[in-house]
């Protein structure tokens, strides 16, 4: 079984021999969303290589990360550009595509900012992979090197067999005032802060969880194997309008649904082991029970808006089963599920200051990824 499958999200999403599903028409609405109109997803464009990460700048301009082809493009005004190119990308024997996976933007002063996360790969081949580059002017140079700072801090709660507690992978991002960034290590299960001149600290350590196996198909653990613990894998953050970070989990092997959790974590935490007993506290769970969490963002609203991958477990990527994901809001303790039956294999979403919901979608194809927005 291929690392991915075993443990945790690696190096990117598996495509083998997933099948993704025909799109649903592109007027289905949502269903109890609580607003007196129905909100439909559109197509903004489509044909993408793997896009995953996705954040819209103070001026509406969508940036997108494209794993499959190193690129980081930019949507304005129905106008698809590539902010930068040449990025590294790769594809691994199981047919894991890696290469950049995430980007996000922040303004201050006038000035934008933008960076990018790439996730794990072979750095002898390109030094740039399992990184976090700073974009400017048609180029990137390296701010943080995530592998190195893993190296130097293994994870100790390494659930691979045998053992690889320098496994590292960038994926989550946020870009914070004054040249800072979040970036979650979906590999070694932790938020790190990376500062301006790129010094990396720990915020907060995720543990594993001890699940069940129950939805697992005969065969792939061995008989009277009930339960398992699995790792963190957390894919994504975001800073909440009270000015604390998010961070939300997807879950390692054996993927179990309704599992994944978001923690809320204090600014100013650095390197706490995340506790998931604790009520109070720098970090503490925002929100359980979710499945295969690969995306976040507060809206203008100070809604929460989730990504499931796949909303019956992402194993179905794996089997070629159902790939239907879920856009999820969290508002006042309700959860809504916007769009429904709309989205196959979703990777991030992004919301814009006047509220339009962008979501990354099809975000494992090679040849039909697309950039949605919802309204």
């Amino acid at each position: 079984m291929p690392r991915l499958l075993s443990r945790r999200l690696g190096t990117g999403l598996a495509v083998g021999a997933v099948s993704l599903a025909l799109l649903a028409p592109a007027g289905a609405s949502a269903h109890g969303t609580g607003r007196h109109h129905q909100l439909a997803a559109h197509l903004v464009t489509g044909g993408l290589n793997n896009p995953r990460g996705i954040d819209v700048g103070r001026d509406g301009r969508v940036y997108v990360a494209e794993a499959g082809t190193g690129k980081v493009l930019t949507i304005k005004g129905g106008t698809v550009r590539a902010l930068i190119s040449g990025l590294p990308t790769a594809v691994s024997p199981e047919g894991e595509t890696t290469g950049p996976v995430n980007v996000a933007v922040s303004s201050l002063f006038g000035r934008t900012r933008v960076v990018a996360a790439i996730g794990a790969g072979p750095q002898t081949v390109d030094a740039r992979f399992d990184s976090v580059v700073r974009i400017r002017s048609g180029n990137a140079s390296v701010l943080a090197d995530i592998q190195a700072y893993r190296n130097a801090h293994p994870d100790t709660t390494d659930l691979d067999q045998p053992p690889n507690p320098t496994d590292s992978n960038a994926y989550g991002l946020a870009a914070l005032p004054f040249g800072r960034t979040l970036v979650t290590d979906a590999a070694g299960n932790e938020l790190d802060l990376i500062g301006a001149n790129g010094r990396i600290q720990t915020v907060a350590k995720f543990p594993n969880q001890v699940v069940s196996t129950s939805h697992l198909p005969p065969g792939e653990v061995p008989a009277g194997v009930t339960e398992l613990p699995a790792e963190a894998v957390p894919t994504s953050v975001a800073v909440g309008p009270d000015g604390w970070w998010y961070v939300g989990e997807l879950k390692g092997f054996p993927f179990t649904p309704g599992t994944s959790r978001i923690w809320r974590i204090a600014p100013w935490a650095r390197n706490v082991v995340c506790d998931p007993a604790a009520k109070r506290g720098p970090c503490t769970i925002y929100a359980d029970g979710l499945t295969s969490v690969t995306g976040m963002a507060f809206g203008p609203d100070r809604s929460l808006y989730v990504v499931e991958i796949v909303k019956d477990g992402v194993l179905n990527l794996f089997s070629g089963g159902d790939t239907t994901g879920a856009l999820i809001r969290i508002r006042h303790g309700k959860r809504t599920e916007l769009v429904p039956g709309r989205l196959h294999a979703p990777g991030d979403v992004a919301v814009a200051r006047n509220g339009r919901i962008y979501v990354t979608n099809q975000s494992v194809s090679p040849t039909s990824g697309q950039v949605l927005v919802i309204r």
